[in-house]
């Protein structure tokens, strides 16, 4: 017995509060009361004067009510930032056996709660994640983690296809790449904290590199106690352009090659392994977003392509209302969010069909999915959502080769192709964009092997104006919004940067870091 769209939490006990009256708490954070219909829920305390002279009914109900660490699940929540008055809303009486409201009438582009039924994923074999071999495990690190921005504008870390380690450093006006050698050859940077670096190894290992006065150190977390293996980790440092929030039980979360989610306490230093496992009914493929989108909460997709969280201060898993003929890609996603006090948002993932679909939270009409499609009838997108920014547009990589950023305008979501450098871009829907800015730097007249069109590669923010994408000669291209720039939402191409790794012959400054 479980309330409409919520699940009771397994083994976890309830508490009786008044004869007739039983908490629980449900897996998605809330809490659930099953009473007698007349005497509960959240219009009435411990003791009820009112019904003394009326029979009461022997037929129970559910009544849902919020608690702080859901953050939001389907109405306001209680924290300084928002008011006391979110303390007592957020309250829904559901009797037990009620049918869910039709919504036949919602948009063709958006697909609600449809059975309840369907909005949990009950345990079952998934014996295919069981024998599923990990190539595309293997594969989608190199795509998804090639990258990693230390310092806005002036530090940008890059994994080679052969594990060397390289830093693209502006060192004193002057950019030149730092080779940081290591006896173990890397495969990917998985997260950064306060200064350090956080990469695995291509046996698993995570590895810190970060400066200690003068000089540089390798730090490994796996030797440490009770130390884990990792394959991948979160997908993003915080939301471009703002300062990230730091607290004293933080914490970077990782995914293992037997698809579990493992925690890796970092605050203070006091470094700690914590095995979170994985839900009940498949293996974690990848970490959507890590408390950029909600705090205390980890979104993830699983191998079986459906959507979950893990609840930081419950410790328990939950499983997202999800269509079945909608599956999402094994990769990464990207939280969108108005602003840091906005309780309403998205999470951008792609659909295992090269779409692009959305998850959308707002505090009138709870969760509801989006699917925005592809640019264009001929183009689907080939690598995982990058960097968004402002709270309303982000960029995506197409299937030609082409950036294309989605964006609203006013209340209405558009695409815009910004090409690649620096040929002239496709056509897209809506508009095209691809002018160089006044001081780009092309690749016109360079030997080699040389290919301008962007490659599969999950892209990063160099800072709160500027993306990083990959070329599939190995180069990489900088997107940046100036100041001045109008039109095409101010984006424009600034400049190509070579590469120690690229088979198209571009000048640059190596060093050792010593």
């Amino acid at each position: 017995m479980s309330p409409e769209h919520a699940k009771v939490a397994r083994n976890v006990r309830g508490v009786q509060v008044q004869v007739g009256r039983m908490i629980f708490p449900l897996d998605d954070g809330r809490l659930g009361e099953l009473h007698f219909s007349g005497i509960g829920g959240a219009d009435f305390g411990p003791s009820q004067q009112n019904t003394v002279r009326k029979k009461l009914s022997n037929k129970y109900e559910w009544s849902i009510l919020d608690a702080p660490e859901t953050e939001g699940w389907n109405a306001e929540y209680c924290t300084e930032e928002h008011g006391p008055t979110n303390c007592i809303t957020g309250a829904k009486s559901v009797a037990t056996g009620t049918e869910p409201n039709d919504l036949s009438n919602t948009q063709p582009s958006r697909r609600r709660k449809v059975e309840e039924k369907q909005h949990y994923l009950h345990v079952n074999s998934h014996q295919s994640d069981e024998t599923e071999p990990y190539n595309f495990l293997s594969r989608s690190i190199g795509l998804n983690f090639h990258m990693r921005v230390m310092h806005a504008d002036r530090s940008l870390f890059l994994i080679t296809d052969n594990g060397l380690t390289f830093e693209y450093l502006n060192s004193n006006g002057i950019w030149l790449w730092l080779r940081h050698e290591h006896t173990t050859a890397m495969k990917g940077t998985l997260g950064s904290y306060i200064g350090s670096l956080y990469l695995v190894d291509v046996h698993g290992n995570l590895h810190i590199r970060e400066r200690n006065g003068d000089e540089l150190l390798w730090i490994n977390c796996t030797a440490m106690k009770k130390g884990r293996h990792v394959a991948s980790g979160s997908p993003w440092d915080g939301i471009p352009g703002l300062l990230r929030r730091m607290t004293t039980d933080d914490a970077l979360f990782f995914v293992n090659k037997r698809g579990r989610l493992l925690q890796f306490t970092v605050a203070l230093r006091k470094f700690k392994w914590k095995d979170c496992h994985s839900p009940p009914d498949t293996k974690v493929a990848f970490i959507v977003d890590q408390e950029v989108f909600r705090r205390n909460i980890i979104f993830v997709v699983g191998r079986n392509g459906r959507l979950y969280q893990y609840n930081r201060i419950t410790e328990l898993w939950h499983g997202h209302y999800q269509s079945p003929h909608l599956i999402l890609s094994r990769s990464p996603g990207t939280a969108m969010r108005p602003s840091p006090l906005s309780l309403a948002g998205s999470l951008f993932m792609v659909s295992e069909h090269g779409g692009l679909v959305e998850y959308h939270f707002s505090p009138q009409d709870g969760w509801e999915w989006v699917e925005h499609g592809t640019p264009h009838r001929d183009v689907t997108l080939v690598s995982a959502p990058g960097p968004c920014f402002d709270g309303s547009q982000l960029f995506v990589v197409g299937s030609d080769g082409h950036v294309y950023r989605r964006h609203m305008e006013g209340r209405t979501w558009r695409w815009t192709s910004h090409g690649h450098p620096p040929s002239e871009p496709a056509a897209a829907d809506d508009q095209t964009c691809a002018t160089p800015g006044a001081g780009a730097h092309h690749a016109d007249g360079f030997s080699g092997s040389c290919d301008g069109k962007v490659a599969a590669v999950r892209p990063v923010p160099f800072s709160g104006d500027a993306v990083v994408f990959e070329l599939r000669d190995g180069r990489l291209a900088e997107l940046r919004r100036p100041p001045s720039a109008e039109g095409c939402g101010g984006w424009e191409w600034a400049r190509i940067i070579g590469t120690p790794s690229s088979a198209c012959m571009t000048s640059y400054w190596t060093a050792v870091a010593t």
